[in-house]
């Protein structure tokens, strides 16, 4: 089973990740973040690791469920 990053969007919309580096930089990083295309708004958004203590149980389950469409990292 693929390693899941919980990520929050510019807008603060939760969700997951596959892979979420933070070691290298390339064309699709931008300062502490990463371009992903956020699934709840369908838009190209700066995100960043989620501080999962602060997430309560539910917020942490719907973040699992959605996946980012595309990542440009």
């Amino acid at each position: 089973m693929e390693q899941r990053t919980v990520v929050r969007c510019a807008e603060g919309h939760v969700f997951s990740t596959a892979a979420f580096p933070m070691q290298h930089l390339q064309v699709g990083r931008l300062g502490p973040g990463r371009l992903l295309r956020c699934p709840r708004c369908g838009r190209l958004r700066s995100s960043v690791p989620a501080d999962v203590s602060e997430l309560t149980a539910d917020e942490l389950a719907r973040g699992l469920r959605l996946v980012a469409v595309e990542s440009l990292a």
